[in-house]
């Protein structure tokens, strides 16, 4: 389905079950192509979140996952973790940037996203960018890359737009932490 669509970019959870997907495959979060993007959760932006997959191969970039207010039926809403709480995070990202220009393509997109990350030390070896998708900066880069080269924007983007600051919300992963339920798929 992902070749099917290339001109649509797809993100995809990495999973809940605090494995590494480079030796144990999910799936869809394993499909590597130009146009799919695997995210892996975090505890705001001081941690991985230790119910997330991660990969150095296999999954891209981070995002906050982590107590995550989200809708629910009823037109109520519930507190949840999981990667597919960060998922919705970079999709949004994703859709800002293609907003700042329509002209990008999937793969365009997805280096954006994945090279105006914040490189965290606590991603390296567990996501290929190192970081965490930094919204702001993204969306700059690719607001530059509308009369530039998209090297030349996202390196501008870089140094122009500073690391998102941590909340410190006293965040904290517990046993009766809701993590919404993402069931691996095994190729």
């Amino acid at each position: 389905f992902v070749t099917a669509s290339p001109n649509t970019l797809f993100v995809f959870a990495a999973g809940n079950d605090g494995t590494d997907n480079d030796k144990l495959p999910a799936s869809p979060a394993n499909v590597k192509t130009d146009n799919a993007i695997s995210v892996a959760a975090t505890l705001d932006f001081d941690s991985l979140a230790s119910f997330s997959n991660y990969g150095a191969k296999m999954v891209e970039v981070a995002a906050p996952g982590v107590v995550i207010m989200a809708s629910i039926p009823g037109d109520q809403y519930l507190e949840m973790s999981g990667t597919s709480m960060a998922a919705p995070y970079v999709t949004n990202a994703a859709s800002r940037v293609l907003n700042a220009n329509p002209k990008l393509k999937p793969a365009e997109v997805k280096a954006i996203l994945m090279k105006t990350v914040d490189v965290k030390s606590f991603l390296a070896g567990k996501v290929v960018s190192s970081g965490i998708v930094n919204a702001e900066r993204a969306v700059k880069a690719a607001e530059l890359s509308n009369h530039m080269e998209l090297t030349d924007a996202i390196e501008s983007a870089n140094i122009a737009v500073e690391a998102v600051q941590v909340s410190r919300r006293n965040l904290k992963e517990s046993s009766d932490m809701l993590v919404l339920p993402l069931r691996s798929l095994w190729f």
